[in-house]
């Protein structure tokens, strides 16, 4: 059934990425007043790229996993989808999938989940896992938590029974008992009130379980990048148990006997945090976050380049020099010395890579890009018939000069990628609270001959991962390359 399910899953993330998305930003940028109609050129080099195979699939599959990423708090979560008891319902993936969605707001959805308010006692958070137990087998579940609450309660008695025995007793020697054994006989007594409350709740709602008045429904994989799994037989780093992807495991969380099979199937680590929530997560974080240095660190290479390549003469010459002086920087022992003043956040690290590095080496290739097209006659025509300097560069040089940003983007993207997994493995990087792939690593090489999956496993997503946007940059190169088009028949 699971399996089935992640078909599913993987057959939405292909249709989000490769229909619906480019879809609506097309519709998005005609509604804003682009043009988007694309040339017989570009068409023939799309076809060219799509006959690639080993690019186009390697593209194909980076959108399709990155889009299902998107919604991972659904897919991968030790908080189920939906909750029910009795009149009250929750959806706590869904909310924290909002949040992660708003992430522009504090947080707009609560995740607090009161045990009481779903039929378990306590004020505190709800505990998912008993609640599923207690969904799964009332008459087990709540027969263990009644013979429990009544042990206290017949202990409870007891002390009752001794603390009144030795009042009375004082009292018949004529002794006023002293203040202090009042208090504790009637502190007692209160909390009897307590204990008999909730087993008479307890029974309830067994009995509203029963009848079907409870329900639960999990993701595909029931456990989350933050919570520890101490439960488990044996002492963290849990080794890997594989199988476990498709099977929902031994979640009794007694900590007694061998390790179901189906359990940590990548293991855990050091604190006892399953590894395959971590990997799907900090593939999220390492490809947004290299997605988001490209594009604004591209748009400011174009946009520098684009006026020194236009403009010319002291333009040029002094962006050139600034340029230089900004790149003499070095950008990762900046970020190191800045990291260890304050703690650097997701955004805070893509703006310093942005502003200190990502935007440089594509001003001087579309810097080329402009001088060369702006000597061209269909330049000179539009500048002679009057129209203005930014609609000259945006409109007519700059949709002929795309090819050397398209060409170096996936190979850019690798380095993005490269650089936060090894700032976050020296330990400059994201925050403790950011799944990653550097920090996994980093633990890793602590426990290296015992536990050596938390090298492997990090090691090889990030290496499958930055082999299959090469083979996109490979592909890209080749299909865009002018040679090809201009070949004499």
């Amino acid at each position: 059934m699971k399996l089935l399910a992640l078909l599913a899953v993987i057959g939405c993330g292909y249709l989000l990425a490769m229909r619906v998305f480019p879809w609506l930003a097309v519709r998005l940028l005609r509604l804003v007043g682009f043009r988007m109609r694309t040339t017989p050129l570009t068409e023939k080099r799309i076809r060219r790229f799509r006959s690639i195979g080993r690019g186009y699939w390697s593209f194909v599959i980076i959108c399709t996993v990155f889009v299902s990423s998107l919604f991972l708090e659904v897919l991968v979560n030790d908080k189920p989808i939906y909750i029910r008891f009795a009149e009250r319902t929750a959806y706590p993936a869904l909310r924290d999938l909002g949040n992660t969605w708003l992430f522009f707001l504090d947080r707009p959805f609560k995740t607090f989940d009161r045990s009481a308010d779903f039929g378990l006692t306590g004020e505190g958070q709800l505990d998912f896992r008993t609640f599923d137990r207690c969904f799964n087998d009332p008459e087990t579940a709540f027969a263990a938590v009644v013979a429990g609450k009544e042990g206290e309660l017949e202990k409870l008695l007891s002390e009752i029974a001794d603390t009144s025995a030795e009042i009375e007793e004082l009292k018949a020697d004529g002794e006023e008992p002293e203040e202090w054994l009042t208090e504790d006989l009637e502190a007692s007594r209160g909390e009897l009130t307590v204990i008999e409350e909730e087993i008479r709740q307890l029974r309830s709602t067994r009995e509203s379980f029963l009848r079907g008045e409870a329900s639960i429904f999990w993701p595909l994989y029931r456990q989350g990048p933050y919570n520890t799994r101490l439960y488990l037989p044996g002492s963290v780093p849990h080794s890997p148990t594989l199988g476990g992807i498709f099977g929902g495991g031994d979640d009794s969380g007694d900590g007694e006997g061998a390790m179901n099979p189906f359990e940590a199937p990548l293991g855990t680590d050091s604190a006892g945090v399953d590894v395959l929530p971590q990997l799907f997560y900090g593939f999220r974080v390492s490809v947004g976050f290299s997605l988001l240095v490209l594009t604004i660190g591209y748009a400011m290479g174009i946009l520098v380049g684009g006026l020194m390549g236009y403009y010319g003469g002291w333009t040029d010459i002094l962006l050139q020099r600034l340029i230089e002086i900004w790149g003499s920087i070095p950008f990762l022992f900046t970020i190191m010395i800045i990291a260890s003043v304050i703690n650097p956040s997701f955004w805070m690290l893509a703006v310093l890579l942005i502003l200190l590095r990502s935007w440089l080496a594509i001003t001087y290739y579309i810097r080329g890009e402009f001088y060369r097209e702006k000597a061209r006659d269909y330049v000179q025509a539009a500048i002679g018939c009057g129209v203005g300097d930014f609609k000259v560069m945006a409109k007519h040089i700059l949709p002929n000069s795309m090819i050397p940003v398209v060409s170096r983007a996936p190979f850019s993207f690798v380095s993005y990628i490269s650089a936060l997994v090894s700032l976050d493995f020296l330990g400059f990087g994201l925050p403790p609270t950011e799944p990653s792939w550097g920090r996994l690593l980093n633990q890793g090489f602590e426990f290296i001959k015992t536990d050596p999956h938390l090298v492997v496993m990090p090691v090889m997503a990030l290496a499958v991962t930055l082999f299959l946007v090469v083979m996109i940059g490979e592909a890209v190169r080749e299909a865009f390359d002018p040679k090809v088009f201009s070949r004499l028949r």
